[in-house]
């Protein structure tokens, strides 16, 4: 688990509503989370999971070249940096849970349509086939893990609920599926596109 330590200065800001304050900090919370996801990305791809999407190929070039933050203390000046980092469209990499996948958000092509300004995508509002999309073995597995959560759910519940609750596993087990189907490692999927 990574937890972060700010200096006094930074710190000190963090109830006014000036840039340097909690924004600041937001900043670098944001930055430090898509470097773990980076480094998730990176540790997966070497242990052998392929990697899917549109955006994989995006995700790889990505994560290579993402910054490392093991264990360091993060000093004042890193407020920028880290701002500077998140508005670099296209290579920052957002870990989206509750998609089950890993979000390369390029604005131009972002169907979570993110708000004018904001560096991060409204990774509430994933939407099927954006192009902005990658997925790892691992996130197939817990697709499946859910779907079957979902069927669990079902059996219990009667009526166009329990039908609906079906239908959206269903269509998790295929969104696994069309993983395992397209999926490339690492290595095959730098030679694409």
């Amino acid at each position: 688990m990574r937890r972060t330590v700010l200096d006094a200065g930074t710190s000190s800001g963090y109830g006014s509503r000036a840039r340097r304050g909690v924004h600041a900090i937001l900043d670098v919370e944001t930055a430090l989370a898509a470097a773990d996801t980076a480094a998730r990305l990176r540790d997966g791809v070497a242990g052998g999971q392929k990697i899917s999407g549109p955006a994989a190929r995006r995700a790889l070039t990505a994560a290579a070249h993402a910054p490392r933050f093991e264990g360091r203390i993060v000093p004042g000046t890193f407020a920028k940096k880290a701002s500077a980092l998140l508005t670099r469209d296209g290579i920052v990499l957002y870990d989206s849970p509750d998609a089950f996948l890993i979000c390369v958000v390029k604005h131009d092509n972002a169907l979570c349509e993110p708000d004018p300004g904001a560096t991060p995508p409204r990774q509430y509002d994933c939407w099927p086939g954006c192009g902005n999309t990658a997925r790892m073995d691992a996130h197939a597995r817990l697709l499946r893990e859910r779907a079957d959560d979902l069927d669990q759910l079902a059996a219990r519940t009667p009526g166009p609920l329990g039908t609906r609750l079906r239908a959206n596993a269903n269509r998790l087990r295929e969104t696994a599926d069309t993983h395992d189907g397209t999926a490339h490692t690492a290595h095959t999927a730098d030679r694409l596109a």
